[in-house]
């Protein structure tokens, strides 16, 4: 098992500019292994509770570090401390439009979900037909119900809110859309122009990607595995009474099509070596293994327990939503 990162100092952080949705001043450690998220206390309190009250809640949200406020040099770390996963793409990306800066200190430290990657390819889905919560002002409801309208958050209770695309090394050259490194960010513009009926081609835009050796059939592997994480998802919201606005499900996975195929020419050897019942938690010396995606359940700035009042149907629509294109897609 890979140890953990250390806990930042406050002094050793840069700006992180590779997020693909979100709020400004973002940071990160030296390394990138790390993103230190600005957060409201409802944030981390809701985290804390996951952690100690709702296991199974916890096993699809990121696990939080700690907490860093960034005036006084302090930093807090849960008793049991154990890495976050959050979405950044990777470092030599390009930026994405953020929201405004958080007024406040307090951050979260997180480890960076595409930490592993060699060229992760990133999409954010935000969840919900309802953007804002009850204490939101009048303004802000109008601002988002709008957005909602006139997207698929409305009718399919999910929008695109973002996508990252390695096409290859030499795709800037064909393209001025896409950076030196060969990454096109695809903004949250882009999420707002399809309907229903076309939203699927972003799905299909995300996992097949020829020009950077992601085939048609390595995307469908990747599309089953998706919708085996998208169900668990679906099934963990639906046992638990909770409500969540501005949430989001973050898609990550290996981008560079040959790294792809030996990251999983990797897992099948080690599946036929190794029972599958073999503890390898106390094995420190084994190498880190190729990663092939990831997703979480993501953001909880507007997110509370509801005791009493039945599951999430704002998020669950869209999260239902989400499995219905990936069923579609991998039956086609």
């Amino acid at each position: 098992m890979a140890t953990p990162p250390a806990l930042p100092n406050k002094m050793d952080l840069v700006t992180f500019k590779h997020a693909v949705a979100g709020h400004e001043g973002v940071l990160s450690d030296a390394s990138g292994a790390l993103v230190i998220k600005p957060c409201t206390s409802a944030e981390i309190s809701f985290y804390e509770s996951a952690r100690t009250e709702h296991p199974d809640f916890a096993a699809i949200m990121p696990e939080f570090m700690g907490t860093l406020t960034l005036s006084g040099q302090q930093l807090s770390a849960p008793a049991t401390s154990t890495p976050e996963v959050v979405v950044a793409p990777a470092p030599d990306s390009v930026p994405a439009a953020h929201g405004k800066k958080l007024e406040t200190d307090v951050s979260l430290v997180l480890e960076n979900i595409v930490d592993g990657f060699k060229k992760p390819n990133v999409l954010d889905l935000k969840l919900g037909a309802q953007l804002w919560d009850d204490k939101a002002p009048p303004e802000k409801r109008a601002r988002l119900d709008k957005v909602a309208a006139e997207s698929t958050s409305s009718s399919l209770g999910f929008r695109v809110a973002g996508m990252l695309l390695w096409l290859g090394p030499q795709a800037s050259l064909e393209d001025s859309t896409v950076d030196t490194n060969g990454y096109k960010k695809f903004g949250k513009f882009y999420g707002r122009n399809f309907s229903d009926q076309d939203v699927s081609s972003a799905f299909k835009e995300f996992l097949f990607v020829e020009r950077a050796g992601v085939s048609r059939d390595l995307g469908m592997i990747l599309a089953r595995r998706f919708l085996r994480e998208v169900k668990n998802i679906q099934a963990v919201l639906e046992r638990e009474e909770s409500r969540m606005y501005g949430a989001s499900i973050l898609m990550v996975y290996e981008g560079d099509g040959s790294a792809l195929v030996i990251a999983l020419e990797e897992e099948k050897t080690l599946e036929a070596a190794v029972p599958e019942d073999l503890d390898h938690e106390d094995d420190e010396d084994e190498p880190e293994r190729l990663k092939i995606l990831d997703m979480k359940l993501i953001d909880f700035a507007h997110a509370s327990w509801t005791p009493g009042q039945g599951s999430d149907e704002n998020a669950l629509q869209g999260v239902r939503s989400i499995v219905k294109i990936l069923e579609e897609l991998v039956s086609s």
